[in-house]
């Protein structure tokens, strides 16, 4: 009977096709976080607190079962038999997305507070649990571990242009501008929506000078902020290759 659990539960990592007992949990991950998304409109949650409260114990016993046979279960899988293995597997990423999937079922339902508004909407983790049948999530994750010293380099390299930015923007402005730009950690706000071409517009120049420069930060910025883009769609390419192969 465990065997045959675990390969209900396990059928989608290794097959195209999802078993039937996948294809309700799919189903059910995306239920629970649509409705933990409404529930956080304060009209609709007081109108509706009962069906809310059914709903939490609801999917909180559903996905508690499903967290306890998969623990149960994971000795069929080689590198987590025996009770080392077990540990191992409780600590391993999708299955600590699990536990924080459900922890708030277990820990909320005293008084409202920020602490469980903030543990309610942890349950939202549920739906990152689709990527445990995703293949396309895993070349994703591939792509991202096989190009990580290239990104950790793009992303050094965006950070210290935004303190450069920073830093020029506080010499420039801050004497006519002490709100937004007296200090450098003031002037990182425009910076990062200089440099990411958001631009919000609430915080900008004033002088030439910072004008000037404001301009050179915004076309420097199109090259250098989207070097990770570029990093992971030659990591994707070369993925997506290698699996048509």
């Amino acid at each position: 009977m465990l065997k045959k659990i675990h390969n209900q539960l396990n059928f989608g990592q290794t097959k195209k096709k999802f078993s039937i007992i996948q294809k309700i949990l799919v189903l059910l991950i995306v239920s629970s976080s649509i409705i933990v998304v409404i529930e956080t409109e304060k009209d609709i949650f007081n109108q509706y607190n009962v069906f809310f409260e059914y709903s939490k114990y609801f999917f909180g016993i559903i996905f508690t079962i499903e967290y306890v046979l998969r623990v149960v279960t994971a000795g069929y899988i080689r590198k987590y038999k025996g009770f080392s293995g077990r540990v191992s597997y409780i600590f391993s990423f999708w299955t600590l997305i699990d536990l924080i999937a459900i922890l708030p079922f277990f820990i909320s339902g005293v008084n409202e507070t920020f602490l469980l508004r903030l543990f309610r909407l942890i349950r939202l983790f549920s739906v990152i649990r689709i990527g445990r049948y995703s293949t396309a999530l895993k070349n994703v994750l591939d792509a991202i571990s096989d190009r990580k010293h290239e990104l950790l380099f793009a992303v050094a390299i965006s950070t210290t242009v935004l303190v450069i930015s920073s830093t020029f923007m506080y010499l420039l402005e801050a004497e006519l501008q002490p709100e937004a730009f007296g200090s450098i950690i003031r002037s990182i706000w425009w910076a990062a929506a200089a440099l990411t071409t958001v631009g919000y517009g609430d915080v900008y120049p004033i002088t030439a000078l910072g004008k000037v420069f404001a301009v050179v930060s915004a076309f420097s910025s199109i090259g250098i902020v989207a070097l990770p883009a570029g990093i992971l769609a030659g990591s994707f390419t070369e993925k997506f290759k290698i699996n048509k192969k």
